[in-house]
């Protein structure tokens, strides 16, 4: 059977199966946005003053910004993993990025399910735009995993501008050597849903143009929409006109980062920011706003060498502040106070966990790891939504590397070897406590290492091998990537 037809008969049955519910009048649109490799400081309302980024600030002065917000990763695969399926990635044994996106071992397991699906049982329509990461296989596929319609890319990235783009000179089209990873994650086709089609514009610009097109068809139904930019992700690319705006000696000296790194960095956060703005106006034109939640946050913290965490610790791939904390707004028009700081720790699966109780569903029947905050969000309840946090960010459950939070306390595993910080004094992560706090770290040592029991072994290791560079699917041919043979 063709993957667009599997993808089709699976897409089918996770629909028959939720005929028997529907949501409610009042239920809200929701709406998700995630940037890719997003610095902590690098949006005006996180105190940014080189890039402008006045959509996304607006968004955080009429909704309401969380001070403390985690992903369950500090990598791409492995924190959106977590974020799409609302439960934490290591306990189903998803540690790291795919590195051979055609291999089908590799990504989401069999029989694992989305949040998008809970919520597409509440009788909402299901959307997603952009990076996918989480395999290519039929059963990986986003229409298969709850997306009633998809436009993007299945890989970990993509080339900002179409493949044959003359900046690129046909390498990508007539490339007869071996794949590297990243050029067999960058050049996988555009797909809408199991059909690749074709794109002009620069790649933010065409998925925003996404998300524009599926809030118009489905404006009178409840949506759920996710929108996955992959921006401002390496490579650095953005429109002539934008690098323009942003010259090297106007960007913020960022230590470790070359100027015109940042410069163009800066003109992808920049498109991003714009993007952002004209999903806004699409809502207001449409008058959806008012019933419409609107979250933004980014995958994981930014790249050392193009981004600013300051005042965080590090960088994506630490389990330091600057690879787990990233920047998480909420827009709630007559629910959530404009202008509103939480403080209390909150995560990324809580937004999926939200987002399904106000679509109606249950959290219990769903077994999602996240927490409904929706009473911490509209000020019903002051209360700290949750106690411990735990993450696992090394390679399996044996590494012991990770880190877990309590109140204001971060301890940090690095192949067992153990640091403990105070946040509140302390959010740079510069001082070391185990000596002055021996009985506290013990105790949380103790409780990381029993979570850590229940996490599964890695679905797969990276082998750094690329024998996964082809494939047959339907959606493939036509690219260098598509070979019947490897089908077998």
């Amino acid at each position: 059977m063709s993957s667009f037809r599997t993808n089709a008969v699976l897409l089918a049955g996770s629909i028959l199966l939720c005929l028997t519910r529907h949501a409610g009048a009042a239920t809200p649109n929701i709406v998700v946005i995630m940037a890719d490799d997003l610095g902590y400081a690098d949006v005006g309302f996180q105190g940014c003053e080189d890039i402008p980024t006045p959509h996304l600030d607006q968004l955080a002065a009429d909704g309401a910004r969380f001070s403390n917000d985690y992903v369950t990763g500090c990598t791409c695969g492995p924190s959106r993993a977590g974020f799409i399926t609302g439960k934490v990635q290591s306990t189903f044994g998803y540690y790291v990025d795919p590195d051979q996106p055609l291999n089908p071992k590799q990504g989401l397991p069999p029989g694992i399910k989305s949040v998008a699906q809970h919520i597409q049982c509440q009788g909402y329509v299901t959307g997603g735009v952009g990076k996918w990461h989480m395999g290519t296989a039929p059963h990986q596929h986003p229409n298969a995993l709850g997306y009633a319609d998809w436009f993007g890319f299945l890989g970990g990235g993509s080339m900002y501008p179409p493949l044959d783009h003359p900046s690129y000179g046909g390498h990508f089209r007539s490339n007869p050597r071996t794949w590297s990873i990243r050029d067999t994650h960058h050049t996988l086709p555009m797909l809408h849903n199991s059909k690749a089609v074709e794109w002009r514009k620069h790649l933010t610009r065409e998925l925003t143009d996404a998300g524009i097109r599926f809030i118009e068809k489905n404006s009178r139904h409840p949506f759920f929409l996710f929108v996955a930019y992959n921006a401002p992700h390496e490579n650095l690319a953005a429109p002539a006109e934008a690098i323009a705006q942003h010259l090297p000696n106007s960007v913020s000296a960022v230590p470790g980062v070359p100027p015109k790194s940042r410069q163009a960095y800066a003109a992808m956060v920049d498109e991003l920011d714009l993007g952002v703005g004209r999903l806004i106006e699409t809502l207001e034109e449409l008058e959806l706003s008012d019933n419409t939640i609107i979250w933004f946050l980014s995958d994981h913290g930014g790249m050392k060498r193009t981004s600013d965490n300051r005042p965080l610790r590090e960088a994506k791939g630490d389990a330091y502040e600057g690879g787990l904390r990233v920047p998480l707004v909420i827009r709630w028009p007559t629910r959530v106070t404009p202008g509103a700081v939480l403080e209390h720790p909150v995560t990324s699966l809580d937004i999926g966990a939200t987002s399904l109780a106000l679509a109606g569903g249950d959290l219990n029947r769903a077994g999602l790891h996240g927490s409904d905050i929706t009473a911490y969000i509209t000020g019903e309840s002051t209360d700290a939504p949750h106690d411990v946090i735990y993450w696992h960010t090394g390679k399996s459950p044996s590494d012991q590397t990770g880190a877990m939070r309590e109140g204001s306390f971060k301890l940090v595993l690095t192949a067992g070897e153990v640091e403990l910080f105070d946040l509140d004094s302390d959010p740079a992560e510069s001082k070391n406590l185990v000596s002055h706090e021996p009985r506290r770290t013990r105790r949380m040592v103790m409780q990381w290492t029993n979570w850590n029991k229940a996490n599964r072994p890695p679905l797969w290791r990276r082998s750094g091998v690329q024998d996964h560079q082809f494939a047959g699917y339907e959606w493939l041919k036509g690219t260098p990537h598509y070979q019947q043979a490897s089908e077998d």
